[in-house]
């Protein structure tokens, strides 16, 4: 079964600009990424935990200009190869996915590297057009006795037209018919 996204991917991927502490963190995630992902505080320090237990973050505690200490998030080796497989591979073909992932990246990416969001895009666009067409087969391929399985997958497909549209439309990409 295939997950739904979580922001531990984007946060390994902030981590590849510097080390950071939690609350730094949060205020990026609220302030420029806030109205795509969700995220509060303690879903934040949950998610860093799962990085650390995993070997993917190391956290240290700093002293603060005034106040107390805070504990300062730095990738690993292998955190840094999981950011930047993650950042640089396009989303998989769903609305859901690439409505959370794909504006996250192209944030990163600005930040990060600008000069691969072309490359990026172009991959990404690929992946939405064969997405469609094994979409398209999907519902061929379905009995006509079962409508309704029918009708859900003719709904993504129209779905993920819809989104290549769009995806057409906001970075005016010619990469052939669909």
């Amino acid at each position: 079964m295939r997950r739904s996204p979580t922001p531990e991917y984007p946060l390994l991927a902030l981590l590849l600009e510097r080390p950071m502490h939690g609350y730094e963190l949060h205020r990026v995630f609220s302030q420029d990424l806030g109205h795509i992902w969700h995220l509060s505080q303690s879903q934040l320090y949950a998610s860093l935990a799962r990085l650390e237990a995993r070997g993917w973050v190391e956290g240290h505690e700093a002293t603060a200009e005034r106040g107390l200490p805070r504990r300062v998030f730095a990738l690993t080796a292998q955190g840094r190869a999981e950011a930047e497989a993650w950042l640089y591979r396009p989303s998989r073909c769903s609305v859901q996915i690439i409505r959370l992932e794909l504006p996250t990246r192209l944030y990163l990416l600005q930040r990060l590297a600008p000069q691969a969001i072309p490359e990026f895009l172009a991959r990404q666009r690929v992946e939405i057009v064969n997405g469609l067409a094994q979409l398209k087969k999907q519902v061929q391929a379905i009995p006509a006795d079962q409508p309704y399985n029918r009708m859900a997958c003719a709904l993504r497909v129209h779905q993920v037209e819809a989104l290549l549209d769009w995806f057409d439309h906001m970075f005016s990409i010619s990469g052939g018919s669909s």
